[in-house]
This record gives C-alpha cells, sequence and structure tokens, in this order.
C-alpha cells in the first residue's frame, strides 16, 4: 500500500471514530472538571458552564478530610477486596479450568453446566441464602466476609478451561515423565499462561470493584464499607452533597482500574488474541 493510500485510510480512520471518542471522552472531561465547580455552575446551561469559573481544590480536600464519607477507609477497603478477591478467582478458577480441560471423570458435564448457570442466573436470586450463610459462618460485616462469595466465578472456569485447552499436551507429558505429581504439573505449565492470569485478574478486579450487591449484604460498619457503597451515599436523593465532591469521589474511584488496565493491557491484548486464533 502507497503512502498515500496510508493516510488516506488512517484519515477516515480518526474519522470514524472521533464519534466513538466524544461520546466517551465529554462524559469524562465533565466529570473531572466538575471537581472545580460550585453547585450553581454545574446547573447552568451546558455550552456556558462546561469549564470551571475558578480551578480551586476545595471539593477534593473536603472528600479527602472525611467530611461526607470516610473516603480513605473505604477506599482501601475497596483495594483490599478487590485483589483479595481476584487472587482468590484466578487459583481457583485455574485450578478448575486445568481440570475441566485435562481430565475425565464422573459429573464433568453436570459441573460445567453448574459453571455456566453461575453465569446466567442472577445475582440478586442468591441474595437471600448469600446472607443467610455469611451470617452462620460469623463472615457478616467483614471484608473477608465480602471476598469470599466472589472467588467462585463461573466465568473463570469457563475462561481458563479454554486457556488449558490451548497447552500442547507434550508439554505436560515430558513433566509427567519426568516423575512430575499433577500438581507439579499445573505449576510448570503456570508459567506458559501466565498473561491469561494476568487478563483474567485484572478483570475480575474490575468486577469486584464495582460491586455493590455482596458488601450491600455483608457490610454494616461504615468505616468498613467499600467506595461502590459511599457513592451510593453520596449520590442520595436529598442532594445534600455538593455536586464537585460527589464528582471527586467518582474520579478517585476511576483511577485504580485505569491504572490497572493500562499496565495489563498489552498482556490481556496478547490473551485474547491467542483465544481468537485458537
Amino acid at each position: 500500500m502507497s503512502g498515500q493510500g496510508k493516510t488516506q485510510r488512517g484519515a477516515l480512520s480518526l474519522l470514524l471514530l472521533c464519534p466513538f471518542l466524544l461520546a466517551v471522552l465529554v462524559p469524562f472531561l465533565w466529570m473531572v472538571l466538575g471537581i472545580f465547580k460550585t453547585n450553581n455552575e454545574f446547573f447552568q446551561p451546558l455550552g456556558k458552564a462546561f469549564f470551571p469559573v475558578n480551578y480551586e481544590w476545595q471539593n477534593v480536600n473536603e472528600l479527602l478530610d472525611g467530611k461526607w464519607v470516610p473516603f480513605w477507609d473505604v477506599f482501601g477497603n475497596s483495594l483490599v477486596v478487590s485483589f483479595g478477591q481476584a487472587l482468590g478467582a484466578v487459583t481457583l478458577s485455574a485450578m478448575a479450568g486445568y481440570a475441566f480441560a485435562r481430565f475425565t471423570f464422573s459429573g464433568k458435564r453436570l459441573l460445567f453446566v453448574l459453571a455456566v448457570a453461575l453465569i446466567l442466573v442472577p445475582r440478586q436470586l442468591f441474595a437471600v441464602p448469600l446472607f443467610s450463610w455469611v451470617n452462620e459462618i460469623g463472615l457478616s460485616d467483614s471484608l473477608f466476609g465480602v471476598m469470599l462469595p466472589g472467588v467462585v466465578t463461573g466465568l473463570g472456569v469457563i475462561y481458563f478451561t479454554q486457556v488449558f485447552r490451548q497447552v500442547p499436551e507434550e508439554y505436560l507429558q515430558a513433566a509427567r515423565i519426568c516423575g512430575a505429581t499433577e500438581l507439579r504439573v499445573f505449576l510448570t505449565v503456570l508459567p506458559l499462561v501466565w498473561p491469561a492470569l494476568l487478563s483474567y485478574g485484572m478483570i475480575h478486579f474490575i468486577l469486584t470493584w464495582h460491586e455493590q450487591l455482596v458488601p450491600m449484604l455483608v457490610l454494616t460498619t461504615e468505616t468498613k464499607q467499600t467506595l461502590p457503597l459511599a457513592l451510593a451515599k453520596l449520590y442520595d436523593v436529598s442532594q445534600r452533597t455538593p455536586q464537585g465532591v460527589q464528582m471527586a469521589a467518582s474520579t478517585f474511584a476511576v483511577i485504580p482500574t485505569a491504572v490497572l488496565f493500562a499496565l495489563c493491557y498489552r498482556k490481556f491484548r496478547s490473551s485474547l488474541s491467542d483465544m481468537l486464533v485458537h
């Protein structure tokens, strides 16, 4: 393809992407710029008050000082719950996926159907049994009580079943011939699929970061709540919280997932490409 043809193709691609970029960037910019606005500016016409009059940090200071919610507590709780649950989900899902991909055993088809059902059945149907179960085992109002139910994930089982099916059987046989136990074989294979491990860990972290149902059922103490619950409190119908504080909280809530995606993007794309190729 000539240089002129590449230039025209690039210009056409950019033109087609412009509406999508505007749809993504305008709400995001509105949120970030809203940190510096007063309530009066928020309720003015969009063209008149898109940019704030003064760039002051009062809303950020009020949020971080805990005037409206114990922000650092709930932010830290969300990090702990998201990282912990992602680690647990990757570990259990990888082990289950390896078993489904490489072994034949009684009830395999039924168990796989149950894994699919975990994705299809709305989580709200499990709300009452989940609440009763967490109370029964003494994990009510604890972060571990939020993490534990989420480590069992049908999506992870299906994902890793597909991942381990792509591993050549020769690698496994070579390890077995050397006398390795099946657990040792599994651990030996993990470096071959670590982009998939990292990718699913990122996906599960993001899903857990935005989870609201389980924390709402399990947590009661304000300082033990997670960030989504704190955001819901800020956005209550009373509208007593300044709009700028709400925008500041929303912006801080986006940062961890955005940073994680930026760090893991290459490996995520590589893992996704390998799955699509196979």
